[in-house]
């Protein structure tokens, strides 16, 4: 048995994930649910043995005494359960992206840390042992050095909605390497014209199948990133028809050499030593395996395991960190920043321009955008 009473807030399709993991981890015990509709819920009991039921969060909070609250609602319904957590003391793992507006994810994290909790966002990818692997190949100078970063979505949707659902995934994944943003440009079309405020759609108007990430814009976006260490990203979403997580990722492009590090959940790592290296005759790629997050006994992980292993090494630096001033893994910050890359690149659209960072108007800039053209 656990050591940890953890409740799961969301009984829909990415709350099966959580309640996979939690039922699994060796640290917790899967004490509680709580969903609005109530056929969830039944399923979910039924599923996992829970017996504490509730469309409350409040009474949730009030009654059981949590450690954890692992929040799998969507993006709208991420920061009023966040502020009720820390009222509680409990900790929080809350789903991405983090919030709808950099508002919600500041006030998120000021009330964690007033109620000394500790907060992290599902952006999986940070707990993987593939980036400490390539960090330590750069730091080594195996490649030479770190100075240009490529990243790419895995397609099957639209530019906005990809951005607010694996883009959020693929931003952090790049900041992950390459740290604090320094500015943001980025160029936003809709049938290769400009995207402009008529364009501004809400997520779910863009497509009913995709979950409420609030207002989006754009078929395809080209973002461009500078850090405030002197690295470049650029962040392609292309629309492409299909999705095909084979090609999402990053390239990590180096003076002497590339890593290519791939896949959404169960990372597949290459890497190529020469410098000018392009993906044409007479050049190597060297596949890199790292069993402690590949294997178990010999066997190769699907992915639910793997996402399991990740999810899992999450909520473990939030309940038992190294120390008592560590951040957890994929930190409120950290997912704070994914945020700000993607809202910084909408900011970027509406001016026409670069904008520095940190944003100086939390608020949404999508929002501000149609307020200012009378369009609310």
């Amino acid at each position: 048995m656990g050591k940890y009473r953890a409740a799961l807030l969301g009984c829909g399709g990415k709350g099966k994930d959580h309640a996979n993991t939690l039922v699994k981890d060796e640290l917790v015990n899967l004490v509680a649910l709580c969903d609005v509709r109530q056929e969830a819920l039944e399923t979910f009991q039924q599923a996992y043995s829970v017996s504490a039921c509730y469309t409350d969060y409040h009474k949730m909070f009030e009654r059981e005494k949590l450690d954890l609250v692992v929040i799998s609602t969507q993006a709208p319904h991420h920061h009023a359960p966040t502020l009720a957590a820390a009222v509680h003391g409990c900790h929080v793992f809350c789903e991405k992206p983090m919030a709808v507006t950099l508002q919600e994810a500041d006030e998120m994290i000021a009330a964690c840390d007033q109620a000394g909790v500790r907060l992290a966002i599902n952006h999986q990818k940070r707990a993987s042992a593939y980036n400490d692997y390539a960090k330590q190949l750069i730091a080594q100078g195996e490649i030479g050095e770190l100075i240009l970063i490529r990243a790419y979505e895995k397609g099957g949707r639209k530019a906005g909605n990809a951005m607010m659902e694996m883009g959020t995934h693929l931003f952090d994944w790049v900041h992950n390497f390459a740290g604090d943003v320094s500015w943001a440009s980025a160029h936003i079309n809709i049938d290769r014209r400009d995207a402009a405020v008529q364009d501004i759609k809400h997520s779910q108007e863009v497509n009913p199948r995709d979950r409420d990430a609030g207002l989006v814009i754009g078929e395809r976006a080209f973002c461009a990133f500078g850090f405030v260490n002197g690295l470049h990203a650029d962040c392609g979403f292309l629309a492409e028809s299909r999705a095909n997580d084979q090609a999402y990722g990053l390239d990590l492009i180096c003076t002497e050499g590339r890593i290519a590090l791939r896949r959404s959940v169960a990372t597949v790592m290459f890497i190529h030593r020469g410098e000018f290296m392009t993906p044409v005759e007479g050049h190597q790629w060297e596949r890199v395996s790292l069993p402690e997050e590949d294997q178990i006994t010999g066997q190769h992980l699907p992915t639910i395991d793997i996402n399991r292993v990740l999810q899992s090494r999450i909520i473990r630096s939030l309940l038992e960190p190294e120390s008592t001033d560590a951040e957890p893994i994929s930190s409120g910050r950290k997912g704070r920043a994914a945020l700000e890359m993607i809202h910084g690149s909408w900011e970027s659209q509406r001016r026409g321009g670069r904008v520095a960072f940190p944003l100086k108007d939390r608020t949404h800039p999508l929002q501000r955008w149609r307020d200012e053209a009378g369009l609310s």
